[in-house]
């Protein structure tokens, strides 16, 4: 299919100008740094100066940096410091959000044809409405910040990762920034770890994460990834080490003990080979699943709240079920309910949600008065906080995804890009029930850029088909012309 010819925004004559401006800028801001701010701010002043740079000379490598850099810099929890309140971690969400949305704007006439567009700017549009209705300023800019990075980020990805070594570098250099949290994990694991962090009834391995919840997700995707590379690879060699650490990463995620990770990837693996056409794979998992159940009581014990949620004892407290999520659901959306007309519409701004917890906090937790309680459903947060044109808008885009790799399954003659369609469509199964289970891969950063950065390729690879063909119902000729007359055909 014929590229569409870019058209930048800015003309490229005045180029240098706006060169001049922003280094103009970027020398007052490393000189008022210097003067004003303590070293350790000036530096980060400079490095960000730096950074800016590249990423405008050079967009499309940035963005492989950028995912692989925040990778790892998740793992750098206990590095102290901070710049104006923020901490590492959140400078650099802050930063790349900044950086995503000038480059969006810049690029703004070749971005507005990708896919899902429309729905980006509605949900852009209402989230700009509640970030200005939210009474914590600055809890509303880092929760600003944490939505809209990843589809900024997406769209940008879609645009600037937009051929076959391109593309294939995202995946590769994702895949080894994730071995190097592995690696942690594994060693953490080695060392006794697990018999150190005890939470609800388990002892848990948090690897080189402070949030246990970060470490089970970030596993679920690195292991759909990896099983992704399993199931493209071509030489045994290659495949062996593959399952050598698939087999490392499932014994890390198990000893999390986090019920959603664990449902996400069975999921995944269902779709994916489901989609395949695997079968005799698909029962084979699904028949090792079974018999790790019934043979496991720790995994019985976790899922047991699927038996008492759907069971018929009426002395059973569900709404304790699934660590009290079951409570804080039907609880916090009751309060919804009857919330004023304007927040059923728009939610009640950005941090709102907490308010709705409040009753069920009140009930069953002692330390309400010094935590802020979460809804543990990435779709109740986005209801409570932006409302349902929002909730809508955004759910509309993860269809829009699976859609696009969907589309690839079925049409692309590549093996690889017809697979990597095959792997966003169980990877939006996945969030789409994770989402649901717990605050996942909304409310967490790190999974949510690259859910929506793998989103990003398969838009990518989208383009690479030709235009489809579509059927029509005229019947064919009955003669044709033949030297100026009529012949039957």
């Amino acid at each position: 299919m014929a590229q569409t010819p870019r058209t930048p925004l800015i003309d490229p004559d005045s180029l240098n100008l706006w060169g001049a401006g922003l280094g103009a800028v970027a020398v007052g801001v490393v000189s008022f740094g210097v003067i004003l701010l303590p070293p350790a701010a000036t530096v980060g002043i400079v490095a960000g100066v730096v950074a800016a740079t590249f990423f405008f000379a050079r967009p499309a490598w940035s963005i492989l940096l950028i995912f692989a850099g925040r990778v790892v810099i998740d793992l750098l929890w206990s590095v102290g410091g901070a710049v104006g309140g923020l901490n590492l971690l959140e400078l650099y969400g802050g930063g790349v959000a900044a950086l995503a949305a000038a480059y969006f704007f810049i690029e703004l006439r070749r971005v507005e044809r990708q896919a899902g567009f429309t729905p980006l700017m509605v949900y852009f549009a209402v989230l700009v409405l509640a970030a200005v209705r939210s009474l914590n300023v600055r809890d509303a800019a880092e929760i600003l910040a944490k939505y809209i990075s990843p589809l900024l980020l997406m769209f940008l990805v879609a645009s600037l990762v937009n051929t076959d070594l391109l593309r294939r570098r995202f995946l590769q250099l994702i895949t080894a920034a994730g071995l190097v949290s592995l690696s942690l994990s594994v060693y953490h694991l080695a060392t006794g770890q697990r018999f150190q962090f005890y939470l609800q009834g388990y002892y848990r391995l948090h690897g080189g994460y402070n949030n246990l919840h970060n470490h089970a997700l970030f596993l679920l995707f690195l292991n759909a990834l990896i099983f992704f590379w399993v199931m493209n690879v071509h030489t045994r060699a290659w495949r062996f080490a593959l399952l050598v650490i698939q087999a490392a990463g499932l014994l890390c995620l198990y000893f999390t003990f986090v019920r959603t990770a664990l449902t996400g990837f069975a999921v995944f693996v269902v779709i994916y080979l489901l989609m395949e056409r695997r079968y005799n794979l698909l029962l084979g998992a699904l028949g090792a699943g079974v018999l790790l159940l019934l043979t496991n009581t720790s995994l019985q014990d976790r899922f047991y709240d699927v038996v008492v949620l759907l069971g018929d004892d009426d002395g059973a407290d569900k709404r304790t079920v699934g660590s009290g999520r079951f409570g804080i659901w039907t609880s916090s959306f009751a309060q919804y309910l009857r919330s004023a007309p304007l927040d059923l519409v728009l939610g009640r701004g950005l941090g709102g949600h907490y308010e709705l917890t409040d009753v069920y906090a009140d009930l069953y937790r002692s330390t309400k008065k010094s935590e802020d309680l979460d809804p543990h459903n990435d779709y109740l947060s986005l209801l409570f906080q932006l409302g349902p044109i929002a909730l809508v808008s955004y759910l509309s885009m993860q269809l829009l995804a699976a859609r696009q790799g969907l589309e690839l399954h079925r049409r692309s003659k590549d093996p690889f890009m017809a697979g990597f369609g095959r792997f966003i469509v169980a990877l939006t199964a996945v969030t789409s029930v994770t989402n649901f289970l717990s605050n996942s891969f909304i409310q967490r950063v790190t999974v949510a850029w690259l859910f929506w950065g793998m989103v990003g390729v398969v838009y990518s690879m989208r383009r690479e088909l030709p235009d489809e063909v579509k059927p029509t119902n005229t019947p064919p000729p009955r003669f044709r012309v033949v030297d100026g007359a009529r012949v039957n055909v």
